[in-house]
């Protein structure tokens, strides 16, 4: 619980119209990532045959690097119902939900933390975006021999376990994001974010455990290559390079309500610019 003689929860408790602006940028900032995911979909139908060459060039790097085992990794989780099931509720629920968890739990209890975690899926948002837009990817399940490409006996689990992928989500995901994954890389994220900023071992356990399940949640429903997996790791790293980089702009480092993490964090990843942090856990 916060105590009520900490300065962050004070000076909220007197501001409440700092604090509703607060939310507000924060809600802004998701509304334009979602914007630029919108216009990174362009027109689905003509990147679908580029999509599918792409994916083949993954399958073939795999293949060269002996790492492509998604469909074997898919066999085993096959053979039961239950581990499908599981499979595809880690897919599901372990990713927006998760986020969203995080997001709150985060801004509440370590604000300062929590910005910097914001930048950093922010930044990777924008890199992602403008890879889905250039790069096209189709995703392993499109190997069944139902879509446009060769049977390579990937079975789109959430498809028909589930009946997900309706018409209704169509509408709101691009399903040639394949590369870099974001399940990959957001819970990766998340992960990072728990272990940084909890002194809890079961919070840190979990934090662990999320990019571990998601990296075989994906697998085993056919959504990923494990190439895509190792792009989403990418890109978390690099926007956490970026957001480390940003401290060092001049204008950013005299603004006091700019919580960046410091270049010292680059060894430490837990010295930030605010001075004005809820208390930890």
């Amino acid at each position: 619980m916060i105590r009520s003689n900490n300065k962050s929860t004070s000076i909220l408790l007197r501001s409440p119209r700092k604090f509703y602006l607060d939310i507000l940028l924060e809600i802004g900032l998701i509304a334009a990532v979602y914007i630029v995911y919108a216009i990174s979909r362009g027109s689905l139908p003509d990147k679908a045959s580029i999509a599918f060459e792409n994916a083949k060039d993954i399958i073939s790097l795999e293949k060269t690097m002996g790492i492509f085992i998604e469909q074997d990794i898919q066999s085993f989780f096959l053979e039961s119902d239950i581990w499908i099931n599981i499979v595809n509720a880690i897919y599901t629920y372990c990713y927006f939900p998760a986020l969203i968890v995080f997001a709150l739990w985060a801004y509440w209890r370590h604000r300062s933390k929590y910005k910097i975690m914001r930048t950093v899926f922010v930044i990777s948002a924008i890199l992602s975006f403008i890879i889905f837009a250039i790069y096209p990817v189709a995703p392993p399940r499109f190997f069944n021999g139902i879509h446009y490409a060769e049977n390579l006996g990937f079975v789109d689990t959430l498809a028909q376990y589930w009946s997900s992928y309706d018409i209704s989500i169509q509408a709101l995901y691009n399903p040639y994001a394949a590369m870099p994954s974001l399940h990959q890389g957001w819970t990766l994220m998340v992960g990072i974010g728990l272990v940084w900023m909890s002194k809890s071992w079961i919070v840190r356990a979990l934090g662990v455990a999320l990019p571990t399940a998601m990296f075989v949640g994906i697998l085993a429903t056919g959504n990923h290559f494990i190439l895509d997996a190792v792009g989403g790791a990418i890109i978390i790293a690099i926007s956490i390079g970026l957001t480390i980089l940003l401290a060092k702009l001049p204008f950013l480092k005299k603004n006091k309500d700019i919580t960046i993490p410091s270049p010292a964090i680059s060894n430490n990843f837990t010295e930030t610019f605010s001075s004005q942090e809820l208390n930890e856990d």
